[in-house]
Parts: C-alpha cells; structure tokens; sequence
C-alpha cells in the first residue's frame, strides 16, 4: 500500500504536450470587451455649454497671462495716482448679448453674458496698461484675443467717441440732461414690492432782515405723496432712512425732495424713497457718488420675500412632528 501510494506521487501529473490554445469563442464571454472611447477635445465636453466655457477659459487664462506678465516687470499693482492717469477704455466696441449667443452657436443667459463681459472689460483695462507702459508683446497678446468679440465696426466706434462725430460726419446723440426745465432731478427707487419716482430740487434761501442784523436762512421740505415726511412715515426707524442719504452727504436742508410711492408697505416704501433719492442726488452732488455707493444707497437691494412652501405654514417653518 505504501509502495502504491509512493509510485502515485511519483507519476507525472501535468502535461506533456503543447500549451493549451483556447477556441476563439471563449473572449466571446457574457462581458466583451468595450471598444476604447475617444479622450475629449475640449476640458469643458461634458458641460450643457461646452462652447461657452471654451470661451471663458480662454479670456481666464489671457488675463492670468497678462497679470504675470506686467507683474514681472513691475507694473502692476498700479498705485491711485497711476489709475486716474490711465485713459478712459472704452468697452462700447464688444458684442453685445445677442452677437454673442449667435457666435457661440448657443443660448447665453444675461448671467453668462454679465460674466464674459466683466473678463472682457478687465482684459480692455490690461490692454490699455500695457499701451500706456510701452509693453508691445502683452498689448499684441491681448489686442489678438480681443479681435474675436468685437463687433465688426469696432475701430469706427473707437474713432466716433475719440472725434466727438460719426463716420460719415454727423454728431453724436446727445446725452439726456439729469436736469428738467426747472433744475430738477429724478430718479426711482425700488425695495423689494415697492417702487418711488424722487425729485430733488435745490432749497430756496428766505433772506430774513432786522434793524440789527440780515441772514439768509435755508429751509427745505421732504414731501412723500403730497405728505410731510413725519406724517406719512410715522416710525422714526423708517424717516431715518428717507434722510440717511442726505446726512451721509451733509446736505440735509439743502435739497427739496419729491417722492410719489406706491406698492409695498411702509418699510419697502421708505427704502425704496432712499434708493431713489440717493441716485437723484448724484446729479446735484456728483463727488458723493463714492460715499454712496460704499454705503449701497445707490444699487437696488435684490433681496425678496421668500415664497411659501407645500406643506409649511410659512417660507421656513415646519409644522411640529407627531407621531401618531
């Protein structure tokens, strides 16, 4: 038996003869082998709007470029002085929204748009940099990547606001006036439902004379639908903001003011007056429009009320759980 047993370890128990070629319909298995997909062209392929943020990705990586490269020599970060030397660009030559869609060959929402304009407008100020720095290899650069979005008339645009006329000799339009025929002013102003059309006016100086002494006393008036200020809006939380404009500029007393309001309560009412008082303002006290606009007078507030959801009893609250 032990003999037995040995002589079976012993044997040979592989095989001899060729290598084992499997038939050609075993790779033909339940899982074949995909066929190998083509990488994508473009890093934005898989997006909803590959074309777009084609685009976008280029003016990105353009104005990287140009920052790095009049950084190197020490141009940029420019001082304040240097930027109110720098000449206005003009950025009226672009493609508008509509120009734009159609050379992408897709549909550009106002956001998409707002976001290739800014781009555009930053590469137009780097431009403008680089012309006034003698830095002819980032003005070619730019002036190259620019070519793509102008409009086709671009060049006699440029001319046409450099001469002050257009190309065949005619002036240009005129500016509406901020001024109507009586030296006011006027804006509107909007806060979340409620919407204000302003007036502002300069206040008429009442010159009062004594036997002894003659001053002229100023004296103005905030009119709200044909109200005083203190009888239409009550709260004093909502007269602050009417006035707040006029007390950031200091020249509460100096202007009369106008305001027909209408939707909205008397919050949205008041902020809107603000917003369209701050704007009107401008006009009267044009070196205040840094003030202003720091203190967000001069921008509409976008905020809303958030809309009731389905099964809640307001925008956020939620019904309390139970159980059973």
């Amino acid at each position: 038996m032990q003999a037995s047993c040995r002589a079976a370890l012993q044997r040979r128990l592989y095989s001899t003869q060729n290598a084992f070629v499997p038939s050609a319909s075993v790779g033909r298995g339940r899982f074949p082998r995909l066929a190998e997909q083509p990488k994508p062209t473009s890093p934005s392929f898989y997006t909803g709007q590959a074309s777009y943020y084609d685009h976008i990705i280029t003016l990105e990586t353009a104005r990287t470029l140009a920052q790095r490269a009049l950084q190197s020599v020490h141009i940029l970060p420019l001082s304040n002085e240097l930027k109110e030397k720098l000449p206005n660009s003009f950025g009226g030559s672009f493609k508008k929204q509509e120009d734009f869609a159609e050379m992408l060959e897709t549909n550009v929402r106002t956001g998409q748009y707002k976001r290739a304009a800014k781009l555009l407008s930053e590469l137009n100020q780097l431009r403008t940099i680089a012309q006034v720095a003698n830095h002819a290899e980032v003005y070619d650069r730019l002036s190259q990547v620019l070519k793509v979005y102008q409009k086709d008339n671009a060049m006699d645009l440029i001319a046409q606001v450099r001469n002050g006329s257009t190309v065949a000799g005619e002036p240009t339009k005129k500016k509406k006036s901020a001024f109507d025929e009586y030296g006011r002013s006027y804006a509107c102003g909007k806060r979340k439902e409620s919407a204000a059309r302003v007036w502002v006016i300069p206040a008429q100086q009442n010159s009062s004379s004594s036997s002894e002494t003659s001053s002229e006393v100023q004296t103005s008036s905030i009119l709200v639908n044909n109200l005083p200020l203190a009888t239409y809006f009550p709260v004093p939380a909502d007269r602050e903001k009417v006035t707040r404009p006029l007390k950031l500029v200091g020249v509460l007393g100096a202007y009369n003011v106008f305001a027909l309001a209408r939707g909205g309560g008397t919050s949205g009412q008041a902020e809107a007056v603000a917003h369209g008082l701050s704007r009107a303002l401008l006009a009267h006290e044009p070196e205040a429009r840094k003030l202003l606009s720091k203190a967000s007078l001069t921008k509409r507030d976008p905020r809303m009320v958030e809309r009731k959801k389905t099964g809640m009893p307001k925008a956020r609250k939620r019904y309390t759980w139970v159980k059973r």
